[in-house]
């Protein structure tokens, strides 16, 4: 340290010290407030340390100038003491010179008292006068000397107890100064291992932001997701609601088709059943009640309608069978289907329920039920094949139609011409060939069922209602 001591000690030998002391402890009193007040702030923390560590090394540079300073006080002590003490050797040789002169001068006034008492009485009191200024001018030297001597003592005394003063504090200040620092050191290393436990909390963190920020970037593509699906759900819920508009118009239609397509049927029934009648009747007025042929003919009349009742009876309990089936099925599909909603985009292939027995090939599977127009093609088709069927059905009918006034007729001829030669076997024949009749024409109308309805029988012989319900079954199970 001897060079910061040098800088030092030049800077107290040009400045006031205890000014500069009283000066450095108001800005360490300030230092330590604006440290208890930033305490939790850590780059003013390391501000402070850094200025402390000047603080420290100013301090360390002032005691090393006032250990320096003490170092010349006391080479100037010793030197003022070597020159006070030769100026007492010289002071005390002066004052044993003066006492031997006094002495000498004693000795030689006596032996001249003797000696020139007669000759020069005038010279003894000059010579006396002299030696006795001369004796005063050396006692208020010596006087001086002593005063001197005794000041420069107590200068001495006075800066060695400034010496010793500034040697003490400088000390204290030292301790002090080494205490401060020694707890700043365990404050920084506190701080250090608090730092380093934040930076690992802020990487922690850090990370926490970057999966949180993927966890974001997921959630926002799957709510783009879910708003696609959700588009497309509800787009498929107008496009299906207008398609059941559509449907149920013509449902409208299929029922009004229905509703005359029966009362065609109800104008055939009543137009064969009056011929029917008429030939069934004819032979009554032939032959008698009581008579074999009238018997044969009531018990073969009687043996028909049974039949036909029973027959009739057979077909709407079948039926009432298949539609009870059919509806069950329509249950536990509308059941499962409420029970899985299908997502449209989530790749969940829609259960769709026939009437008919499952023999579609893998082509109608995948245009059945597909995305956006759920069967509109199989809609169109059938109502296609609809309106074929009803144009051949009708062709049919006034083809049949025909046929049977024919016959009638024929058989009014045959009847006029051959009226007294009937027989009850001839009403028979003629009652077999009615019923050959209707059943020709029943089978006509299985004949031309579609292959696709083979569960579902047809309702009084009606193609047309068949087709009509098969296509809304169809299009209520999907």
């Amino acid at each position: 340290y001897p060079s910061v001591l040098k800088q030092a000690g030049l800077l107290l030998h040009h400045l006031n010290f205890p000014l500069f002391f009283s000066l450095h402890l108001s800005h360490y009193a300030d230092r330590v407030e604006q440290m208890t007040k930033t305490y939790n702030d850590i780059e003013v923390v390391t501000h402070l340390l850094a200025e402390r560590d000047r603080d420290l090394e100013l301090a360390a540079r002032i005691g090393q100038s006032l250990l320096q300073r003490n170092h010349l006080l006391q080479e100037r002590n010793e030197a003022l003491e070597e020159q006070i003490a030769q100026s007492v050797d010289q002071l005390q040789h002066e004052l044993s010179k003066k006492d031997e002169l006094l002495r000498m001068v004693a000795s030689a006034s006596e032996e001249s008292e003797t000696d020139s008492s007669v000759s020069t009485p005038l010279r003894q009191p000059h010579q006396l006068e002299s030696l006795q200024s001369k004796l005063q001018e050396l006692e208020e030297e010596n006087l001086a000397l002593r005063t001197e001597a005794c000041q420069l003592k107590r200068d001495t005394i006075t800066y060695e107890e400034k010496e010793q003063q500034l040697v003490s504090d400088c000390v204290k200040e030292l301790r002090e100064s080494n205490s401060q620092m020694v707890s700043l050191t365990e404050e920084l290393s506190l701080k250090n291992e608090e730092l380093l436990r934040h930076q690992e909390e802020i990487a922690q963190l850090l990370s926490q932001i970057v999966e949180l920020q993927h966890r974001v970037k997921e959630l926002a593509l799957e709510k783009e997701e879910l708003r696609i699906h959700l588009q497309a759900s509800k787009d498929a819920q107008r496009q299906l609601t207008a398609e059941l508009n559509e449907l149920a118009e013509r449902n409208a239609e299929c029922v009004e088709m229905l509703h005359e397509s029966q009362e065609e049927i109800k104008e055939l029934r009543s137009k064969n059943s009056p011929s029917a009648g008429m030939r069934r009747h004819l032979p009554y007025g032939l032959y008698p009640m009581e008579s074999l042929a009238a018997e044969i003919e009531g018990t073969m009349r009687k043996e028909l309608s049974i039949e036909e009742e029973t027959a009739f009876q057979d077909q709407r309990i079948s039926q009432k069978r298949v539609f009870q089936t059919v509806r069950s099925v329509n249950a536990s599909t509308l059941r499962s289907a409420s029970a899985n909603p299908p997502i449209p985009g989530s790749g969940q292939s829609s259960l769709v329920m026939t009437a008919q027995p499952f023999q579609s090939t893998q082509g109608e599977e995948g245009r059945v039920g597909q995305p956006g127009c759920p069967g509109g093609n199989d809609l169109t088709r059938a109502l296609h094949r609809l309106s074929l069927r009803r144009q051949n059905f009708l062709s049919e009918r006034q083809f049949f139609q025909a046929e049977r006034e024919k016959k009638v007729q024929a058989l009014a001829e045959t009847d006029g011409e051959g009226s007294g030669s009937s027989s009850p076997m001839g009403s028979a024949v003629s009652s077999f060939s009615n019923l050959s009749d209707l059943s020709i024409t029943s089978t006509v109308f299985k004949t031309f069922l579609p292959e696709k309805l083979q569960i579902v029988k047809p309702m009084e012989g009606n193609v047309c209602f068949v087709d009509t319900s098969k296509i809304i079954f169809y299009y209520k199970v999907i």
